[in-house]
């Protein structure tokens, strides 16, 4: 083989290789229908997969991929999102992205990538949000490394070996929704690097070590974002009683709308420098969360200034006290309290809020204290006289009240009060009797455990949630209720129209539905949506033209929601997509087609036996039939009978005077057997004629018109033909009486048309000469073992 082959054929063997390869990696990926989104992610994969030229989204993320080549994204001409984040990326070619004009989302976070390129953002025109947290690049480049990403809306950067931030690094992007900047570590910060933005919505850092140990670029990074971010998020710090605490630089007028302190340790001296510093700034919103207060409380040194007291949302969300039980009263902070409009205090375990601080709250429309240990007993010292006279809204979400007729009368006083959120609390008594304000009129009972309503709701209100509850009946009258949500309930049936005269909204999905009728919706004058899903409905016919057909109410869920429960038949079926059969939705029509069709078929099937002798046919197969279940009989010399004589009873006469007379009188005498003398009484007539012809060595058939008339002379004839062929026994003997045309013989004596046409027949002759050769010959025809059948 010459060298140019072998290289032919290796390459050839390499490029199959790579496309199988691909293939098979292609093959373990999940491709939508439409092969625009390809999910990659956690396989194990160390290089890029080949997918289909036409993905939009290519999640790659939670694999083992290590370097990014050049040629790795060059079919996707379309992309818009890439999911690179958590494998182990070290390097990315310059030009691998050259191609992918259309990106608008990228994750790199968490890799292992030490340098930035801006060749790698070059082409991304159209790029909203990038990713770069948790990576090893201790700068951001060279410089300019964003200047071609001017549509960009997110950006996540930094991780801890981020050292230094320099003037040009965020030159290109003019505005950003948000920015999240992570280097506990950043060690330099050059003057002016945030100053290319124009605006930043919201900026959170976390800058532990720049905060803590060089304040003074810590401050100059607050007064270059100063003039353009609205939002200031500072995550992540640990202050010490010992450190210098003073987060705002001094005599800096900062234009931060509003600060959220998110993971911090905070402690006395913390607090106490941080509300002096607070008047340096026009902040409106004050947000503190998933923080831990070492310190007991010891404020006192607080010199609350008027531009403290301009604050107007305060949120303190899950502040863990370390030092709860030493901890002192809060009247040190009530100044800062006295002009909010919102104030939110969730999961602090606040078993009680002192009067006092209710009295300063003497602004606030808006007071959320939900996830809190708050309780009926309390409530006096909480809801004091002058308390919360503003309040509007007020969130009592999931504390551990027990009794709506003890927190009401407290919360009655709320002369402002309209919205009330009681949410997830245990309102476990069956009958109460409660007092509200006349103003409330939103009420959220939901989760609540609730079993039945009485007289405990406000009879002005407007909006009622009573939804995950156990209410099976709501008889309530509420004339002014407008919205009324029981979803998730034990509901059979829709609740009264006359108690709910105004309804317009209600959701009743996810109970013990089983219908919806017309009379129920129209009985809500005033009813324009409902929504009833997740019900167990009897799919009748009156119940699914109503929902297909009725334009009376908006139904606000999915058609899919709606499911057939029964019959079995249509058992998960959506409604829209069920049907019924003409007969089922029809059923007196059904019966009565039913009843007619059973009735014309009776009756052909009678006509036809009649005319056809059905029932005899069904006699003679069951009477065989038994006949061949017996076991063979073995011909033996006890035999009772020299014949079995069969005949119509019309022609007994010519039987008993004269065949019987001369057959018995002979010497020796021939036994006959008659049904008339030797049957058995109380015997079933054809077990009488099966048994006496199998006791018979001859069967004698007396013929005559009256014969072929005779259904038992029939059976016996039957009977006779079945030994004759299934015991291979010649048996049968046949007199005439009289001439019997053959088509005269009715059908059912198919086998008499047979014998007559098969075997020879005495014939009983009128001369008496010629009638003592008939006895001859039918004596000897009795008394030969040979097969003598006729004469």
């Amino acid at each position: 083989m010459s060298s140019q082959s072998l290289c032919f054929l290796l390459a050839y063997m390499f490029v199959c290789a790579i496309f199988f390869e691909d293939d098979g990696l292609y093959n373990t990926c999940q491709i939508s229908d439409s092969e625009s989104n390809s999910n990659c992610s956690s396989m194990k994969l160390a290089n890029v997969p080949r997918v289909s030229a036409k993905t939009l989204i290519f999640d790659l993320s939670y694999n083992s991929i290590s370097q990014i080549m050049e040629t790795d994204f060059i079919i996707y001409r379309e992309l818009r999102s890439l999911f690179l984040q958590s494998n182990q990326i070290q390097s990315i070619a310059d030009q691998a992205f050259q191609l992918n004009t259309e990106m608008e989302y990228l994750d790199l976070s968490e890799n292992l990538l030490t340098k930035l390129t801006a060749n790698w953002f070059k082409h991304f025109s159209k790029l909203h949000y990038l990713n770069l947290l948790g990576n090893r690049y201790t700068t951001l480049g060279s410089g300019r490394l964003f200047s071609n990403l001017s549509q960009l809306r997110w950006l996540k950067f930094g991780n801890p070996f981020l050292s230094r931030l320099q003037k040009d690094d965020f030159v290109g992007i003019p505005h950003l929704d948000e920015c999240i900047l992570t280097a506990t570590n950043l060690d330099s910060y050059q003057r002016g690097a945030f100053s290319s933005f124009k605006s930043i919505g919201h900026i959170a850092l976390s800058l532990q070590n720049m905060f803590l140990n060089k304040t003074d670029q810590a401050h100059q990074i607050l007064i270059d974002l100063s003039g353009f971010t609205t939002h200031l998020e500072i995550r992540d710090l640990t202050f010490s009683d010992k450190g210098n605490n003073q987060i705002f630089p001094v005599a800096r007028n900062l234009s931060f709308v509003k600060l959220t302190i998110t993971n911090c340790s905070i402690t006395d001296h913390t607090v106490i420098a941080f509300v002096k510093s607070l008047t340096y700034t026009k902040l409106s919103e004050l947000v503190v969360k998933d923080c831990v207060l070492s310190g007991t409380g010891y404020w006192y040194q607080l010199n609350i200034s008027v531009q403290n007291r301009q604050r107007q949302s305060l949120t303190l969300d899950n502040i863990s006290i370390k030092n709860f039980y030493q901890f002192y009263e809060l009247s040190p902070i009530g100044p800062l309290l006295e002009n909010l409009t919102t104030a939110i205090m969730t999961r602090l375990n606040m078993v009680m809020m002192p009067c006092n601080i209710s009295r300063q709250l003497k602004c606030v429309k808006h007071l959320d204290l939900s996830h809190n240990l708050l309780s009926d007993g309390i409530m006096s010292e909480t809801v004091c006289s002058d308390a919360w006279p503003s309040v509007r809204y007020l969130s009592l979400r999931n504390n551990i009240f027990k009794s709506l007729s003890r927190i009401s009368p407290k919360l009655s006083t709320l002369s402002t009060l309209t919205h009330l959120d009681l949410s997830q609390n245990s309102f476990t008594e069956k009958s109460a009797t409660c007092k509200w304000s006349e103003n409330l009129q939103f009420l959220n009972l939901s989760g609540c455990k609730i079993q039945s309503i009485s007289q405990c709701l406000p009879p002005n209100v407007e909006v009622l949630d009573l939804s995950n509850n156990v209410l099976s009946s709501f008889d309530v009258s509420l004339p002014s209720l407008k919205i009324l949500d029981v979803s998730n309930n034990k509901f059979k049936m829709l609740p009264t129209d006359s108690s709910l005269p105004k309804m317009g909204i209600l959701n009743i999905s996810n109970n013990a539905l089983i219908s919806l009728t017309e009379e129920e919706i129209k009985s809500f004058k005033n009813l324009e949506s409902l929504q009833a899903g997740k019900n167990n409905y009897i799919c009748s016919c009156k119940f699914l033209l109503y929902m297909k057909q009725s334009k009376m109410v908006q139904l606000l869920e999915q058609p899919g929601n709606y499911i057939c429960d029964s019959p079995l038949t249509h058992r998960g079926q959506v409604v829209q997509n069920a049907k019924r059969s003409f007969f089922d939705c029809n059923m007196i029509l059904s019966v009565v087609l039913l009843c007619a069709s059973v009735s014309l078929a009776t009756v052909i099937t009678v006509f036809t036996c009649y005319k056809y002798h059905g029932i005899w046919y069904l006699q003679m197969t069951w009477a065989w039939l038994q006949a061949k279940r017996k076991p063979k009989k073995v011909r033996t010399n006890d035999t009772c009978y020299d014949a079995f004589v069969s005949y119509s009873q019309m022609d007994s006469d010519w039987v008993e005077t004269l065949l019987v007379r001369e057959l018995e009188s002979v010497q020796p005498p021939l036994a006959l057997c008659l049904h008339k003398r030797d049957f058995i009484p109380g015997k079933w007539i054809i077990d009488n004629i099966i048994e006496s012809i199998e006791k018979s060595r001859k069967t004698l058939f007396v013929l005559s018109q009256h014969f072929v008339q005779s259904e038992w002379c029939k059976y016996e004839l039957d009977y006779t033909h079945f030994r004759l062929f299934d015991e291979n026994n010649d048996a049968a003997i046949l007199v005439l009486l009289e001439t019997i045309p053959k088509e005269t013989i009715p059908r059912r004596f198919c086998k008499l048309r047979k014998l007559m046409n098969t075997k020879t027949y005495l014939e009983w002759p009128q001369d008496e000469e010629e009638q003592q050769m008939f006895w001859f010959n039918l004596k000897v025809a009795l008394k030969g073992d040979v097969n003598i059948t006729v004469l």
